[in-house]
């Protein structure tokens, strides 16, 4: 830059001081051109610590300014970080501001939570408790239950016998009493002789599938005709005034004297039955009264 003859003379005509060519003026030639070649190479010298200190300086302004735009882009990254920090931060108030609301909520809900165990914890003993009493209770009156049943079982027994001692004492005194317990006895009777009539007749016609004949009385041998080719009218119990003589069906014979000496046996046997529980009744209506 200063290597030019205008710089040079431009340079020389600024940086000379006053005075200076006018005492150059009156110099011989070798002392001024000495003198000149001095000055000018101070001058070169000096044009080339100013150039580099120039260049210096640029290199550092551009190495600055490099810097300054580094740091720029770092800062504006700086704030661009902050501004996302700031809406993280944000966004993590809310979420702890949400947090703390529902953990106030959960607290409390755990504070109602803890009121209710504590109650149902009441209400359990004291429904325990009522549990056990009705326990105790229940076993109470099962156990009255058994003894009662047991008293009233006792208690029936002997009131059905008392009674049944004291009906057959007032029929064992009183004529109607005894006309009365005769009719009952002989329409049971005649009711027992009527059914094993019937189960005797079918119990005889499921035997005798083969009559031939040998059980049949004399007087109807006599006759010669077979005892199973004979048959008798059954009449029903109540007649039909409209038609008295209307029977209910025809057995055979032999069927229903078969019948009639079951019925026979059966009323054997209920009178000889009777006849015992009359004479226990009076044995027990004698040791009561003793």
């Amino acid at each position: 830059l200063l290597d030019t003859p205008e710089a040079c003379q431009d340079l020389m005509d600024h940086a000379a001081p006053p005075g200076y060519f006018s005492k150059l003026r009156h110099m011989h030639n070798e002392d001024f051109l000495w003198r000149y070649n001095i000055n000018l190479a101070r001058q070169v010298a000096m044009g080339s610590q100013l150039r580099l200190r120039f260049e210096q300086e640029a290199k550092l302004l551009r190495k600055f300014v490099a810097q300054v735009a580094r740091r720029d882009q770092r800062i504006q990254a700086r704030e661009s970080e902050i501004k996302n920090l700031e809406a993280l931060l944000e966004t993590e108030a809310g979420m702890k501001r949400a947090a703390e609301e529902k953990s106030a909520g959960l607290s409390q809900e755990l504070e109602r939570m803890r009121v209710q165990f504590s109650k149902l914890q009441v209400s359990n003993e004291r429904l325990s408790q009522q549990v056990d009493a009705l326990q105790q209770q229940v076993s109470g009156e099962e156990t009255l239950k058994a003894a009662f049943e047991t008293t009233s079982d006792n208690k029936t027994r002997w009131v059905i016998g008392h009674r049944l001692r004291l009906a057959m004492m007032k029929c064992a005194e009183s004529l109607e009493m005894r006309q009365a317990f005769a009719d009952v006895v002989s329409v049971g009777i005649a009711k027992g002789m009527s059914e094993g009539l019937k189960h005797g007749v079918e119990h005889r016609h499921a035997q005798r599938t083969d009559d031939t004949g040998e059980d049949a009385p004399q007087f109807i041998r006599d006759l010669r005709p077979s005892s199973s080719q004979l048959s008798i009218p059954i009449y029903p119990e109540v007649c039909d005034p409209q038609n008295p003589w209307a029977c209910k069906e025809e057995i055979k014979l032999t069927d229903a004297i078969a019948a009639n000496i079951s019925c026979a046996e059966q009323k054997k046997r209920s009178r000889i039955g009777l006849a015992l529980l009359l004479v226990d009744a009076a044995m027990q209506t004698k040791s009561d009264d003793a």
